[in-house]
């Protein structure tokens, strides 16, 4: 199950990432980034609180509050640094760095915290790697003077290692919280984006894109917040968060579909290596 619910949540992650992007390019409004993602959080916070009201947790304990509150945090203080680093790019240099950066922090960090892989979820960790990399090159693989020269690489590694510890951090908490963590992980991205957004757009009130899309986003995004937090509890942190990071393929062909975009043969390979890793995920599960 933590497979199939990571699957889904790249799924939902993905095709929110295509709708925040085609509404931040359709809005006026300054700093539109920022308050998209106010936006979607505020939309996910209500939208978690009635099913939280709807499906009480059978306990919550001290712990499964504080490790969300500090993964609300870390996810918080990112996604503002995650937009800068799309919008600096080039995007082929930026999206691989965090994907693999954040794919290889729990795999590392794992060990030390009692959680071992099978040879299968290796398997599956190193094919996520090259999935990550060629789903994230559309124009062809950055070259090396590229990487040493780019103003994200520096940028896009604290992005990684933030992700990354934030699933840590979410999988410290229990099963029977039921949604409260990630009540709690939304609610830190309300009360730490909406001021920020109130000041970079001058207006608490968002322009009529942001308020469209940010909906929808949060929806989408709630769901897929649902979705990872529950894997992260009971799955393993690793094979969770690099199956999360293949959610650009799913961007990919959202954009193929329904934006018209066209699909490189290099995305095609890392379709075929996200396929393969999610395959040994499966049977390792």
């Amino acid at each position: 199950m933590p497979v199939l619910f990571a699957v889904i949540a790249a799924i939902f992650y993905g095709v929110g990432d295509v709708l925040g992007g085609v509404g931040v390019q359709r809005s006026s409004q300054k700093g539109a980034a920022i308050s998209m993602a106010a936006a979607a959080n505020i939309t996910s916070a209500v939208f978690l609180t009635i099913f939280v009201l709807a499906n009480p947790p059978e306990y919550v304990k001290l712990s499964d509050v504080l490790w969300p509150a500090l993964a609300g945090l870390l996810m918080a203080a990112t996604r503002p640094l995650l937009y800068e680093g799309m919008a600096r790019g080039p995007i082929t240099v930026f999206a691989p760095g965090f994907g693999l950066t954040m794919i290889a922090v729990p795999a590392l960090i794992g060990p030390f915290i009692g959680e071992s892989l099978s040879a299968l979820e290796v398997f599956g960790v190193l094919f996520a790697f090259p999935a990550v990399v060629f789903l994230s090159s559309h124009s062809g693989l950055p070259k090396l003077n590229e990487i040493l020269r780019s103003r994200v690489i520096g940028l896009s590694l604290i992005v990684g290692i933030n992700i990354g510890l934030a699933g840590i951090f979410i999988s410290q908490a229990n099963p029977e919280a039921g949604q409260i963590p990630v009540l709690v992980i939304l609610g830190m991205g309300v009360v730490i984006l909406t001021p920020i957004a109130r000041i970079r757009s001058g207006s608490f009130w968002p322009d009529i894109e942001i308020r469209k899309f940010g909906f929808v986003l949060g929806c989408t995004s709630g769901i897929a917040f649902i979705l990872s937090t529950a894997a992260y509890m009971r799955g393993s942190v690793a094979v969770i968060t690099a199956l999360i990071a293949l959610c650009p393929g799913v961007s990919v062909i959202v954009a193929w579909k329904f934006l018209k975009e066209e699909i490189s043969t290099l995305q095609i390979i890392g379709g075929i290596f996200g396929a393969a890793s999610v395959v040994f995920f499966s049977l390792g599960a």
